[in-house]
Formats: structure tokens, C-alpha cells, sequence
């Protein structure tokens, strides 16, 4: 027999069993929509990533491209440098190719010079050189990185220069050798066309000059760049360095090479003249007296950096005259003759001195230059008078900035009111 209002108890355990479960019922499909929600977000995403990845490149470019970059007008202190000119067309497209301020490298191809090279007995200091190799190494090997990393660093000038040694061509300066050019293998030839073909935007000149013997043929590399090049090359007879940046870029002409040696008469062979460096080029070749007396009032490097400072500033502030059409190279480089004792010293105490100063002593200088060159593209050089006249600023050891410091100052010049188209 049922104890007095068990039955209500009973629904009433009926009805709370009930309710939990259609409570847990609910909170189950909520979760379940929830995670289906999620899902269909994360696959979306997916497929955005997907199709961007697909459509404009790496994840990496379009991340760093950038709003301003989309437009181009990307700024010098982040742009990246290995296409700062597609990414700055904003600024650069109607202005001439020789008023666009760009980095150049001097004497691109010397970093490959080993500590102890072969010389190139065409070499106008070889007489010199073959006295103590290591030594003219040390003062001849000014940059650090290879070709297309000086392109991917900025430059778009290279300052190229070959010797014919031993029936094959290879990188100079003065005497010291270093790689082979066109090696199949390990030329950088190769590697220079795949940079060009894979930067349409990036216009970049190319003055080859040649040394060789007696009865060689001193056209023969700047014909097989051509070759090596094809379409790429600009001629002579369509544009000029006066010539808007987007017109080269539109003719997909994205490389001029300038014949500095040969006298090559092709359309495709940019003449000698073509170039100008408006007397910004340090004087070398000194006397044995001058470097005597340099070396007997202690030849501090400043002495050097303010030469190169104030030929470099009074280029800029000379009117171009008949040199407004042609390109020019500032050239802000170390000039190391007068230095020439020091280094002899300090390879007589090889010991105490590092590998960064002994077998690199031009770099060792330039990177005494390279900071103060900083500070004028930052300050004086700004001023419109000097800057509307800015085009190819040439630099040693130019990878081995901070940031790329020194190459986004010049590249900024750009930027400024009264250079904008």
C-alpha cells in the first residue's frame, strides 16, 4: 500500500528528470551549433588565405606590402628593398631615370676577391699589385655581398668591371681578381638575369667597363650580357636617361647597359658618355712623396671622408649644364692611396689587428664614410638645391648597413616637395 502523496512525489522526480534532460537536449545543440559556426568561419578563412596565396604572391609580400605600397607611394624607411622602385612608382613614374635618386654600388663585382688573388695583368695597378697581392686585396675588395644581393640591398646601379685572364672573364679591381662572370656554374651572370627577369619593375644600370690583353676583344662581355639579357636591354634609340621612369617599365625595358671601354656602335650599347660623375670622384693615384707626407702627419681617415664630402657637395650644388642628360654617379666612396702605408704597418702586425681591418681595409675605411654619408642624405643634402639634382649616389660596402640605413636616406630624397611628379 502507496504512503500518502508518494504519486506526487513520483511526478514530481518525472517532471525534474524530464526538464534536466531537455535541458541538456539545449545546451548540447548549442554547443553543436557553436562548433559548426566555427568551423565554417575557419574554413573561410582558409580559403581567403588560399586564394590570396594564389592571386598576389606570398603571404609574406602582401603582408609587407602595405596600403602605401598598394599605391605606390610606400615609405623609403620600410619599403622593401629589393623592389622599392615598383613600390614607390607613386613618386618615381613620370620623372626622368637620371633625376630618380637611387643607390649604386662601386665596384660591385670585388667582393668575390679571395685574401691572396690571382691579378690581372691588364689591370692598370698591376705593376703595383703583384708586389704584395694580399695586401692590393685588402684595398680593392669593396663590398661585401654578391651581385644580386647588392639588387636585393637597393642598388640599381652596379659598377661592373672584367678581365680577361687566362681565356676567361672575370671580376676586377685594379689588378686583384675574384670570380669567374660567365661560368656556367658559379658565374653570376646567370644569376644577375634571373634578378632582372623576376624584377620587371626595378630599372637597373649596368656600366661594364673591360680589361684585356693585347689583341683580345674588349666588346666581348658587354655583347654576351646583351645575349645573356635579350629584351630586356633598353636601346639607346627609344629612351634615354632622360626618359621617365614608366617608360622604361611600360617598353619592359628594365635594364641599360652603359659601354664604359668597348665603343660598341649598337643601339643596345649605351655610349661612355652617357655618364657623368660631375667631379665627385675622389682624386687617387698619388705621388710616393704625397703618400710619404700623408703617412708622416699620421693620414687620419677624416682627412679622406672630408674629401669625398665636399667634392660630393659641390656636385650636387653645380649646375648639370649639358650634363642634365646624362646620368649621374655620385661617387661616395673611399679613396685609399694615401692610406697605403697604415695598411702595410698593420700587416707587419698582423697579430693584433682582426681579419675586418687587416684583409678589409677598404671597407674597414668605408664603413668610417658610410655613417656621415647618413647624416648629410638626412640633413644638408635635403636642401632642394642639392637634392633635385640627386641620381645615382655610389657607395662602398653597401649591404652592411643597419636597416639598410644608408640606401632608404638616398632612396627618401624621392619623396621630397619639388621632386614629386
Amino acid at each position: 500500500m502507496r504512503r500518502p502523496g508518494t504519486d506526487r512525489t513520483d511526478r514530481t522526480d518525472r517532471t525534474d528528470r524530464t526538464r534536466t534532460r531537455t535541458r541538456t537536449r539545449t545546451r548540447t545543440r548549442t554547443r553543436t551549433h557553436r562548433l559548426r559556426r566555427s568551423a565554417a568561419w575557419l574554413i573561410t578563412l582558409m580559403l581567403a588565405l588560399a586564394a590570396t596565396m594564389t592571386a598576389g604572391g606570398p603571404v609574406q609580400a602582401a603582408a609587407g606590402a602595405g596600403p602605401h605600397a598598394r599605391t605606390g607611394r610606400a615609405s623609403a624607411a620600410t619599403v622593401d628593398l629589393s623592389r622599392w622602385m615598383g613600390d614607390m612608382r607613386g613618386y618615381l613614374d613620370d620623372q626622368p631615370l637620371n633625376r630618380i635618386a637611387m643607390p649604386g654600388s662601386h665596384d660591385s663585382g670585388s667582393w668575390s676577391i679571395p685574401a691572396d688573388p690571382g691579378l690581372c695583368t691588364s689591370g692598370w695597378s698591376y705593376n703595383v699589385a703583384k708586389l704584395d697581392p694580399k695586401l692590393a686585396a685588402s684595398i680593392s675588395r669593396t663590398q661585401s655581398g654578391s651581385l644580386t644581393d647588392q639588387l636585393d640591398q637597393g642598388a640599381r646601379y652596379l659598377d661592373l668591371r672584367l678581365c680577361f685572364e687566362g681565356g676567361q672573364w672575370r671580376t676586377f679591381h685594379g689588378a686583384p681578381m675574384g670570380g669567374l662572370f660567365f661560368d656556367a656554374t658559379t658565374g653570376e651572370a646567370a644569376s644577375v638575369k634571373r634578378w632582372i627577369d623576376a624584377h620587371p619593375s626595378e630599372v637597373v644600370v649596368i656600366n661594364v667597363s673591360a680589361a684585356v690583353p693585347a689583341g683580345a676583344d674588349a666588346s666581348e662581355p658587354l655583347t654576351r650580357l646583351h645575349d645573356l639579357l635579350g629584351s630586356r636591354v633598353a636601346e639607346r634609340t627609344e629612351l634615354s636617361p632622360t626618359s621617365p621612369y614608366g617608360d622604361f617599365v611600360k617598353a619592359g625595358k628594365n635594364v641599360v647597359l652603359v659601354d664604359s671601354s668597348a665603343g660598341l656602335d649598337q643601339p643596345w650599347a649605351w655610349h661612355s658618355d652617357s655618364v657623368s660623375d660631375r667631379g665627385s670622384y675622389p682624386a687617387g693615384d698619388p705621388s710616393w712623396w704625397e703618400i710619404l707626407k700623408a703617412f708622416l702627419s699620421g693620414s687620419p681617415p677624416q682627412r679622406i671622408y672630408d674629401q669625398t664630402l665636399t667634392l660630393n657637395q659641390a656636385a650636387l650644388a653645380r649646375d648639370p649644364g649639358a650634363d642634365g642628360d646624362r646620368f649621374f654617379v655620385l661617387s661616395s666612396i673611399v679613396q685609399p692611396d694615401l692610406q697605403i702605408p697604415q695598411l702595410f704597418l698593420i700587416r707587419l702586425l698582423s697579430p693584433f689587428f682582426p681579419a675586418s681591418v687587416r684583409d678589409n681595409y677598404l671597407m674597414h675605411l668605408a664603413n668610417g664614410l658610410n655613417p656621415q654619408l647618413v647624416g648629410k642624405l638626412t640633413t644638408d643634402w635635403r636642401a632642394p638645391g642639392l637634392a633635385r639634382n640627386m641620381n645615382v649616389v655610389a657607395i662602398d660596402d653597401l649591404g652592411h648597413r643597419p636597416q639598410g640605413d644608408l640606401q632608404r636616406a638616398v632612396i627618401d630624397i624621392n619623396t621630397l616637395p619639388g621632386r614629386t611628379p
